[in-house]
């Protein structure tokens, strides 16, 4: 979702490439070939029902297809072992990758466009999915037909971590599946372990409880713990601040970060819709009202209380902050852990990082009646398949997804880059079990107890919202909000301004 491999290569295909693979490559594949979109080529062989596994796997030999990924752990280690699929497939695969914002603008011109450039393609759950669900191929078609091979662990629900296939597949209609969850970023709690044994004495003192972290801990125990780390700093002390938030240039996270918050207070939403599905037409949102302009006072004291740089720290940012040294505690999402353990970069490493599920809500900032939970959102990286393509690449396409989120290579992922797994058979193999314990040989394993076991779970997990405005939606919480942190702006007059905006924008 958002971790950004060292050397990452974003690969770009020159006129002069794309004329000898559209023309003389589809020549030199012979009778049954045809060039498409930016680069890609199929050339199929009939199979039936009956034939061989092999056959099934090798009836598209000599095509070859162009996928647009965000620059993640998957795509970098299955860009290493396209030669294995090559062999099993006879397809060539090129991966393009390239930072989230611009994946998601290059998928956008592609899909409204009517081409199909980028066949395979990296869909986000609500910056890619929610707008452009209706440009993807359904894929329940192919999976289980029997003329193409299939993943033996199959595709439904079950296979996958609770709601990770809603997450990224189904927008709007339960009936369609658009996307195979490839990779995964879940919040969850990053404090270092050390700063709050050596501070809980004094922090007790003060505050009547020790400066501990816990399942049980909430938004008011983050705060506290904020305000007695700015109370050093401004008394001249030497050490960190106490928290920072996700702000930045990056709306989606922005908007990601004061969810959590909002949702582990009385399980509020931005709209009365299914989470899961979405809506086409959400109507009016709740912000504005009693629940969200009490959660809003708390998100700007928290702030107040934060990092000096709060506003110009988006997700990457934050997490450099927090390996330097310089805040005690970040909420993150569970990819950032393998370079969080990274002794020769991270101040962090070395088992000074304890890792637990998000804050709890706070029974007195809940006026909506709802629930205390542990607040956790996500962004679950689906493979999609450009509906624009012929139905023949569009199969070839869907050879690559299957094996590219099949349980050994999401394993491998793990092993090498630091990889998050989406199919539950990963974490239940010996070697990734004893990576939960330190010391660990797979580093984001150590994130996987607060995460899987609890922070996906009912009633933490919030998916939404799910709408086809989603990333104007995103632009108008976190330019709104921002507005609000820098002082120009109250809580109530940001709930008033966010309820006009969003109506409009939905014409709710």
């Amino acid at each position: 979702m958002f971790y950004k491999p060292k050397k990452a290569v974003y690969s770009q295909i020159s006129r002069r490439r794309f004329l000898e693979l559209g023309g003389y490559g589809a020549t030199m594949l012979g009778t049954g070939s045809l060039a498409v979109g930016l680069n890609s080529t199929i050339m199929s062989t009939r199979v039936q029902a009956q034939s061989s596994d092999d056959a099934k796997w090798k009836q598209f030999a000599g095509s070859k297809l162009v996928f647009l990924s965000e620059n993640t752990p998957p795509s970098f280690a299955i860009r290493e072992k396209l030669k294995y699929f090559y062999d099993l497939t006879g397809i060539e695969v090129e991966i393009l990758t390239d930072d989230l914002p611009v994946v998601q603008q290059k998928a956008g011109i592609d899909l409204r466009s009517g081409t199909a450039d980028y066949v395979l393609q990296y869909a986000q759950d609500k910056p890619i999915g929610a707008p452009f669900a209706d440009f993807y191929a359904d894929l329940t078609p192919m999976l289980g037909d029997e003329t193409l091979p299939q993943d033996p662990e199959g595709y439904g629900d079950e296979v996958w971590f609770e709601s990770f296939l809603d997450a990224c597949g189904r927008f709007y209609d339960g009936d369609r599946v658009i996307a195979l969850p490839y990779d995964a970023a879940i919040a969850c709690t990053f404090y270092r372990k050390d700063i709050y044994e050596a501070n809980s004495k004094d922090f007790e003192a003060e505050y009547g409880y020790r400066m501990e972290f816990t399942k049980d801990s909430t938004w008011q125990n983050v705060l506290d713990f904020a305000t007695f780390f700015k109370k050093k700093k401004d008394a001249g002390a030497e050490g960190p601040y106490g928290y920072a938030q996700h702000q930045g240039a990056f709306a989606w996270t922005t908007q990601l970060d004061i969810q959590r918050m909002c949702f582990a207070n009385g399980r509020w939403l931005d709209y009365d819709i299914d989470d899961r599905l979405g809506s086409r037409t959400p109507g009016a949102t709740n912000w504005g009202d009693e629940q969200s302009v009490l959660i809003l006072e708390k998100f700007k004291a928290l702030a107040d209380v934060s990092h000096p740089d709060n506003l110009a720290n988006g997700t990457l940012e934050l997490n450099t902050v927090y390996q330097s040294g310089n805040i005690a505690m970040q909420v993150q999402y569970h990819e950032f852990a393998a370079s969080v353990e990274d002794e020769a970069t991270s101040l962090a490493a070395g088992g000074k990082t304890g890792y637990a599920p998000c804050p709890k809500g706070v029974p007195d900032w809940i006026r909506n009646g709802g629930e205390a939970v542990n607040g956790t959102n996500c962004g679950i990286g689906g493979i999609a398949i450009n509906k624009n393509a012929s139905e023949e690449l569009q199969r070839a396409a869907y050879i690559f997804a299957i094996w590219s989120t099949s349980a050994d290579n999401q394993y491998e992922v793990l092993k090498g880059l630091g990889g998050t797994p989406t199919r539950k058979s990963v974490l239940q193999r010996p070697d990734v079990i004893a990576a939960q314990q330190r010391p660990s040989s797979m580093p984001n394993a150590l994130t996987f107890e607060p995460v899987y076991d609890f922070g996906i779970k009912q009633p933490n997990f919030v998916l939404g919202p799910k709408i086809p405005k989603a990333n104007e939606y995103h632009s108008i919480i976190a330019s709104t909000t921002q507005r609000m942190l820098a002082g120009e702006l109250s809580p109530a007059e940001t709930g008033a301004e966010l309820k006009s905006q969003l109506d409009a924008l939905n014409e709710g």
